[in-house]
């Protein structure tokens, strides 16, 4: 049986979505256009990476920064 990284009933406070949406809109920002769906996406991995246990702005832009949607050549 798999073993779970995070604790998915784990709550995310209101201070951690503040964090989490400035992060999604600085990320959405560096990745140029972007569609609702790839938006969603980003969304997930950011609350993935939240539940796994990066805490701060630098640390969730430094993981997500590796998503293939804001490696892409605009």
């Amino acid at each position: 049986m798999g073993a779970n990284y995070f604790d998915d009933e784990q709550e995310i406070g209101p201070q951690a979505l503040i964090l989490l949406r400035k992060v999604l809109v600085d990320l959405r920002e560096t990745a140029g256009t972007v569609t609702a769906e790839e938006e969603l996406g980003i969304a997930r991995e950011l609350v993935a990476l939240f539940k796994s246990g990066f805490r701060t702005e630098e640390e969730l832009k430094a993981m997500a920064g590796h998503m293939p949607l804001l490696n892409k050549q605009t």
